[in-house]
């Protein structure tokens, strides 16, 4: 605690409230911030609090769970009514809940708070509640709504228009209606003519196997883990985000099959579990960022590859700018069990059946190889095809997964000096003229496979080269990491350049400005 300053008679200096001097629209943010409860008893402080409340912009009653706990049940319902009473303005901006099996949406406080709410409202709940309905906030324009395997009821699309200013919509752990659910689409057609956002994560329900969108406004779609959905069905003509993760993962959702007609895509995001059939009505040729990250080629059986849906969304979006992907490079044992003798040599013709991406500035890289190695040469091959490369980040990630039948693994290469062993010198054949920024994460010191990586990329790249940033491991041994410090300057002597270590664990080189380039930036 800091001491308060002693007067020249030595008794010291009386404290200043420096809060209270804080202009009334800023204490009004940091009072929104607590507990609407406790927001409320500032109040009690002082005449300068007591006008501070009128500037309050949000109703927090995150504090049920705590009040209950303490057998407070229906104190609470007084102090959520009090703070309705006294709230400065007819509509509230921002209204968050947290609700439990004690505190029931049926109280007259929880249906004022939503009829009042004109921003923001968010309602959760940290366990399952027998039933809950989709709050009734008519005026609200973005409701999130979070509660572990409950039961959550749609209202009657018949309705007119309940949610008619809604513009965002979050769900995530709940599970949508009965077995006489209607689907969640034909629910947003009829009650949500502006919605531009939908975001479902870990939602469950009949009312999600057949997922119809038809609209001119909706803008981001994203899709978590939606393990119900067997077919997802899209005409949005002003989408611009599509991002669908884990989804189709049902063991009776059949085959699944997805069709989207987005002319103005700007971002595509697809990750894990594809569907049967993934067909694009549209062209995306305006898709600017493309991920998941897409793995190619990936691990498993030939029905259960990836490798196919990669390379379908990285010829749809040859032009985009942003990527990131994921090169599984596994090893022989790997190859032989899960792929087969026939396929031998996959993964490289795979990987050679990459279109050329023109525009790729940016590329997020997750890599991953086997005991053995052997993923710089399609490393090199992934980035021949990228020739206006500007920003590479490289997530090195060795020993992945591996079958081995009988005998043990061999043992991994261990100490510094195998991290070089084995190791060729000579030119690549890569050229990345335009590269700026490499930065590679995630190393160890121990494999020899870590080296051909920084020997590829280092010396493939051009005076252009600005930055390299070189991140080894927690559990990298503290001696290894020292003596790479060392060893990398002599091995990697770029011009114009001076290799620093710092923080202990990064390897950093910085280019050198030269007088006359400093004056041309001036």
């Amino acid at each position: 605690m800091k001491k308060r300053k002693a007067a020249e008679d030595g008794t010291p200096e009386p404290c200043r409230d420096r809060l209270s001097s804080l202009p009334d629209d800023l204490i009004g943010r940091i009072l929104s911030l607590l507990p609407t409860p406790q927001a409320v008893l500032t109040s009690q402080l002082s005449r300068r609090w007591r006008r501070a409340w009128a500037h309050i912009a949000a109703l927090n009653l995150s504090a049920v769970r705590d009040c209950a706990r303490r057998g407070r049940g229906p104190r609470l319902s007084d102090l959520a009514r009090g703070a309705l009473l006294r709230f400065p303005t007819p509509g509230i901006p921002s209204v968050s809940v947290e609700i439990n099996r004690s505190v029931y949406t049926a109280d007259e406080w929880y249906r004022q708070a939503m009829e009042r709410a004109v921003g923001s409202v968010r309602v959760a709940s940290p366990c399952t509640l027998n039933g809950l309905e989709l709050p009734p906030c008519a005026r609200a324009e973005a409701l999130a709504v979070r509660s572990p395997r409950t039961v959550l009821t749609l209202p009657d699309p018949a309705a007119a228009a309940p949610f008619g200013r809604l513009a965002e919509l979050s769900l995530s752990l709940v599970q949508l209606g009965g077995g006489a659910a209607r689907p969640l689409g034909e629910f947003l057609a009829s009650c949500c003519p502006r919605l531009r956002t939908l975001r479902l994560c870990s939602v469950r329900g009949p009312a999600l196997r057949w997922l119809v969108l038809r609209t001119d406004v909706l803008e981001v779609l994203d899709l978590s883990n939606v393990d119900d959905l067997t077919s997802l069905d899209v005409a949005a003509t002003n989408l611009r985000c599509l991002s669908v993760r884990s989804c189709f993962r049902s063991p009776t959702g059949g085959d699944g099959e997805v069709a989207v007609s987005a002319p103005r895509i700007e971002a595509v995001r697809w990750h894990r579990s594809y569907p049967e059939q993934l067909i694009f009505r549209s062209d995306l040729a305006s898709a600017r960022q493309l991920g998941g990250p897409l793995r190619l080629p990936a691990l498993g059986r030939r029905d259960q590859s990836d490798a196919p849906y990669t390379l379908q969304l990285l010829h749809a979006c040859s032009q985009a700018h942003h990527l990131d992907l994921e090169l599984v490079m596994p090893d022989e044992t790997t190859l032989l069990n899960w792929l087969g003798p026939a396929e031998h040599g996959a993964c490289e013709d795979l990987i050679r059946r990459v279109p050329q991406l023109p525009n790729a500035s940016a590329l997020s890289l997750k890599i991953r190889w086997g005991f053995g190695g052997g993923v710089a040469p399609s490393l090199a091959s992934l980035l021949s095809r990228t020739p206006a490369l500007t920003r590479l980040r490289v997530d090195a990630s060795p020993y992945c997964f591996a079958v081995f039948e009988g005998d043990e693994p061999p043992p991994r290469p261990r100490g510094w000096q195998r991290w070089t062993s084995g190791v060729r010198a000579g030119d690549d054949g890569l050229r990345l003229d335009s590269l700026r920024e490499v930065a590679v994460v995630g190393l160890k010191g121990e494999d020899p496979e870590e080296y051909r990586v920084l020997k590829l990329l280092l010396g493939s790249a051009s005076p252009s080269l600005e930055r390299v940033s070189l991140t080894f491991r927690d559990d990298a041994a503290a001696s290894i990491v020292d003596e790479i410090a060392t060893d990398v300057p002599t091995r990697f002597s770029m011009a114009a350049g001076r290799w620093k270590c710092c923080p202990p664990r990064v390897l950093t080189w910085i280019k050198q400005k030269l007088p006359t380039q400093a004056c041309e930036q001036v």
